[in-house]
């Protein structure tokens, strides 16, 4: 039976080397007695160990002296679950990459190598899972009318909106008089003036009051320069004699 997932050591100068994780445990370090041999001089002898982690691995840094890191993440005694197409350094130098196998069989190591360096992973971050749950929809409970969906019913010009507040024009008082404009600083308001007493001088500061004019007498058509008709007067009453 094959394993499930390969870790791809990149050497210097080298192309990658495939080792396929069987096991529950796997050794990692310089010396010639481990599982998973890497003979450079910053990788400690007994560096860390690949451990059987649900469906997967974890890797463990077991004290080496240029530690181990999983996407940027320092790796402790605890270990640090991996993930597909997770990236390991190993020392300071040493890149490896944990790949599943079925993945690895229809593309060489070269060509999934170069496609996690293209997109790299961020380190986790302590306590936070790798994986998003996306959160549970409520459904509706057994016998339960479903519900309706909401139709946007029309408004016709000039009708007034539902819960729209409806105000007479006799509950609407008057407000406060506009103010007039604004009075200098330091003039007193002027006071009212008293009223004139009838053919008495005006008062002070009072306007003038117009002059009465009298009325000119019409001419009639025909009479400029003609002298008025003389009225004959009556005279002494004549006496008859006896």
């Amino acid at each position: 039976m094959s394993s499930k997932f390969s870790l791809l050591v990149s050497m210097p100068d080298e192309g990658p080397v495939t080792h396929e994780l069987d096991g529950d445990s796997l050794s990692l370090g310089r010396g010639p007695d481990n599982d998973i041999q890497v003979l450079i001089s910053e990788v400690s002898v007994k560096h860390g160990e690949l451990k059987v982690d649900g469906d997967g691995f974890k890797i463990v840094d077991i004290g080496s002296t240029n530690g181990t890191l999983v996407n940027g993440a320092k790796v402790g005694s605890d270990g640090t679950a991996l993930s597909p197409m997770d990236k390991v350094l190993i020392g300071a130098t040493i890149s490896a990459y944990y790949v599943p196998s079925a993945v690895l069989a229809s593309t060489t190591a070269e060509e999934l190598i170069a496609s996690i360096e293209a997109a790299p992973k961020s380190a986790p971050t302590p306590g936070t899972a790798k994986v998003a749950v996306a959160a549970p929809v409520a459904q509706p409970a057994p016998g339960a009318p479903a519900a309706k969906p909401a139709v946007a019913l029309p408004v016709q010009p000039g009708a007034v909106a539902p819960g729209a507040a409806t105000v007479k024009l006799d509950q609407v008082r008057p407000g406060p008089p506009a103010p007039g404009p604004a009075r200098p600083p330091g003039v007193a308001p002027a006071a009212p003036s008293a009223p004139r007493p009838a053919g008495g001088p005006p008062a002070p500061g009072a306007p003038p009051v117009p002059k009465p004019v009298s009325p000119v007498p019409l001419k009639r058509p025909g009479s400029e320069g003609a002298a008025p008709p003389s009225v004959p007067l009556p005279g002494p009453p004549k006496v008859k004699p006896d």
